[in-house]
């Protein structure tokens, strides 16, 4: 038994990577599954969906590859962790999942933060108190759907849901309660105090039992259910952002990952905890060994890019529609986009914040708006990298993960208005690539992360930017923040 598989909960897809120690990567799975808005800012999953999707996608890269599942020796899973799975006694799932982008009662969650005081959860849990998190999401629940609230008897995150479903195990890792809101980032577990004040109970989250790289058991009868066997070990596993890292190479000290999903996520890697008591670099442990990892999410980044494609898009692909922007001069003729469909969280917070598309003229087509869209997400860059050596984190190398790695046109666009250079990872499929190097971490296949990284991690030439790019991005970065200054305050007025 020599093939690994890694699986990633995301928020609108599940991937599977099959890997092989000598050989990296094999094959990759991608089974995709709706976002359900019911509401107008609501956001849900469906846990089931997450099941049949990986039940679909082991098999799949199994049959791609000519592998056989008795070949498999280990399977990890990862996630979002910014959601909770609602489970009754028997296990049976209670609600629809809510989704960390869910903002459907902004004042409330608000109002729950300044009651327990944001400075004292920021200095708790190591995480800036914002919408869509657990404890605001548990809180929803308990104050709007008391039925559900009193047969609730397990809160877990994605993967942790899914190895109860295949194993009966109910424990997390310790970067399962991060960002949660309910942990103490200190101990590495949840937090009695934040619990008690928040009115959660304790003893619906799950312990934290194991380290991401240790085995948490094997596979019974369920492993019929997703296409392997009995006896497969299942490594632990952990969030889906500190997965990205391993899976993209970002294990030292100076190594930072940036990826766009449904949010932009930011890591910087270092050797010990930094605490930033303004939460917006919030604080976790890496998934490998005496590593942590300082984070900055801006929701809604890719949301805003998602949005665009399945409003005006029609057919093409990301990769189409990114191609028709290359023709778009710098600056996309006038045309700026602010890309907070979701408020905005770094380095400047505000709930009320929506998008909007600033000097539209008659000339403008789907590329000018598909361009500004990049440009507005990769004029947030600055600040952000500004943010991370204010807060004494060194950066040395930064690589570009997720399915924005594939665009030439777009990570130039970041390294011009950057003015520093890039990695693009080569598979873009990096937190499932990450969690199979854990399941070969948690079974001996590797003998450390670095291993792991040196045989299955893969990375694209470097993107170096350019002096005109550069120059001209400066110009127009300082334009765009002009106008964001201007517009900021006006979306107060619009949603009061």
């Amino acid at each position: 038994m020599t093939y690994l598989i890694g699986a990633d909960v995301g928020s609108s897809a599940l991937k599977a990577a099959l890997v092989h120690p000598e050989q990296g990567v094999v094959a990759i799975s991608e089974q995709t599954y709706p976002m359900h808005r019911p509401h107008p800012d609501w956001a849900e999953n469906d846990a089931d969906d997450w099941y049949r999707a990986l039940a679909r996608a082991i098999p799949e890269v199994l049959s791609s590859a000519g592998v056989s599942a008795r070949e498999v020796s280990a399977l990890c899973l990862v996630g979002q962790r910014d959601i909770a799975v609602l489970l009754d006694e028997a296990g049976r799932v209670l609600a629809p999942v809510i989704h960390w982008t869910d903002r459907r009662d902004p004042e409330e969650t608000s109002a729950l933060y300044d009651g327990l005081g944001r400075e004292t959860l920021i200095e708790r849990s190591g995480t800036l108190p914002i919408p869509g998190l657990v404890l605001a999401n548990l809180t929803w629940t308990r104050r709007h759907q008391p039925e559900v609230w009193r047969r609730v008897r397990h809160a877990l995150q994605p993967k942790d849901y899914l190895a109860y479903r295949l194993t009966g195990d109910v424990a997390t890792d310790p970067t399962g309660p991060t960002r949660s809101v309910l942990n103490d980032w200190r101990t590495g577990t949840w937090s009695p105090e934040l619990c008690a004040a928040a009115g959660i109970p304790r003893e619906i989250l799950p312990d934290v039992r194991y380290a991401p790289w240790e085995p948490r058991g094997e596979l019974g009868g369920a492993a019929h259910e997703i296409g392997l066997l009995p006896g497969t070990v299942l490594v632990a596993g952990g969030g889906d952002d500190p997965a990205a890292a391993l899976g993209s190479g970002v294990i030292d000290p100076g190594d930072v990952s940036i990826g766009t999903g449904s949010s932009m996520s930011w890591r910087a890697v270092d050797s010990r905890p930094r605490f930033d008591p303004t939460g917006i670099v919030g604080l976790m442990p890496h998934v490998v060994p005496d590593r942590y990892l300082h984070e900055m999410v801006a929701v809604g980044s890719g949301t805003t890019l998602r949005w665009l494609r399945s409003t005006f898009g029609g057919a093409l692909d990301y990769a189409e529609l990114i191609a028709g922007a290359r023709e778009i001069a710098r600056g996309s003729d006038g045309l700026l986009c602010f890309p907070y469909v979701e408020g905005a969280t770094v380095p400047v917070q505000d709930d009320q914040v929506r998008a909007a598309y600033h000097g539209i003229s008659g000339h403008h087509r789907l590329p000018h708006f598909v361009r500004a869209t990049l440009e507005g997400i990769a004029y947030q860059y600055p600040a952000l990298l500004d943010v991370l050596r204010d807060r004494g984190l060194r950066v040395d190398t930064m690589t570009i993960s997720d399915g924005e790695a594939r665009s030439s046109e777009w990570n130039q666009i970041k390294a011009d208005v950057l003015g520093q250079p890039l990695v693009p990872a080569l598979r873009v499929e990096a937190p499932s690539i990450g969690a199979a190097i854990l399941a070969g971490l948690g079974t001996g296949a590797f003998s450390s992360a670095r291993e792991g990284v040196d045989q299955v991690v893969e990375v694209a030439p470097r993107v170096e930017p350019g002096v005109q790019g550069t120059d001209r991005y400066r110009e127009l970065r300082r334009q765009w923040e002009e106008v964001r200054a201007d517009v900021f305050p006006r979306f107060r007025l619009l949603v009061s």
